[in-house]
């Protein structure tokens, strides 16, 4: 390898500083970070000994490390997720698998986590046993930080995908003591209720737009993607049936586009009949990126 490019008989800082340079000159944003994560994957060393062994000695990737390493480097290249590379992603401070068959669970939707876990504390601390239905549950991402975090409550993963929900179990696998049930179905029609929360992050993505993304989110499923012509196909269908199962005072929180809020709160309304409080919650950019539907009686 020639140029800008790891050379195995490089130090790993130098090894480091080319794959950064790298990146950087192919245009991908997190250059400096992506590049950290990938040689840290080939070293196969724990975050908080990588930089040790970096800068700290001068030790040379074998000759097996330089060809792994150039083999993720160009898969990167080609637009392929860093996570779908590495095979994890980090949410709500759990370690996750995740792969091809899921969405790549992202920051701003640590939102409908903290917004299920602020309801059950404020509303059902100290009653009896609740249950938190998780909808398009992909990786397993909210359904598992919830569960981590509210351990009396019954956490209930649903997907449409055999596939994702194999990577759902196997992360809950690697979690000791969480009890999410995971459920193969289509949204909520395999749930029978009553349920007191129901989050999802579902396909929000308007259909003339797909071709229109970053190539990585393309490789990303199109099940997990695609909502519609406005994006709020599969909204409509959700609010329907969150009306039909949500008990009285339960509550739901589904993530979507800040520019889809306003259409999303009449279609609240129109679609939940029995919608008494709708509101919009803002992520940490400050946009409004999750909308928060309470239940009163069912009509």
């Amino acid at each position: 390898m020639t140029g800008s490019q790891p050379d195995h008989h490089r130090t790993l800082r130098h090894s480091l500083e080319s794959v950064r340079s790298e990146l950087r000159v192919h245009g991908i944003s997190e250059w400096q970070a992506e590049a950290d994560v990938l040689l840290r994957h080939v070293l196969g060393v724990a975050i908080s000994d990588f930089l040790s062994l970096v800068y700290g000695g001068e030790d040379i990737l074998t000759y097996s490390q330089f060809l792994r390493l150039r083999e993720l480097i160009d898969r990167r290249l080609d637009g392929e997720p860093l996570a779908y590379i590495v095979g994890r992603r980090e949410f709500y401070g759990l370690d996750l698998e995740v792969d091809e068959s899921v969405l790549i669970p992202r920051q701003e939707t640590e939102l409908l986590v903290e917004l299920a876990l602020d309801h059950l504390t404020s509303r059902y601390e100290g009653h009896e046993p609740t249950t938190v239905v998780d909808v398009g549950t992909g990786s397993g991402a909210v359904a598992l930080a919830i569960s981590v975090h509210a351990d009396d409550a019954r956490v209930i993963g649903v997907d449409i995908s055999p596939s994702a929900l194999a990577v759902a179990m196997r992360n809950r696998e690697r979690l000791p003591g969480s009890g999410v049930e995971f459920v193969q179905g289509d949204m909520l029609t395999a749930i029978a209720g009553p349920v007191d929360v129901i989050v999802s992050n579902p396909p929000y993505i308007p259909s003339e737009t797909l071709a229109s993304l970053a190539v990585e989110v393309r490789r990303e499923p199109t099940i997990a993607l695609d909502g519609g012509v406005d994006g709020l196909d599969q909204f409509r269908r959700l609010a329907t049936q969150a009306g039909e199962r949500l008990a009285p005072g339960g509550t739901l929180i589904v993530e979507l586009m800040p520019e889809q809020m306003d259409d999303a709160m009449v279609t609240a309304r129109r679609y939940m009949r029995n919608a008494t409080i709708v509101e919009t919650r803002l992520d940490l950019m400050g946009n409004r990126r999750a909308i928060v539907v309470m239940a009163g009686p069912r009509i």
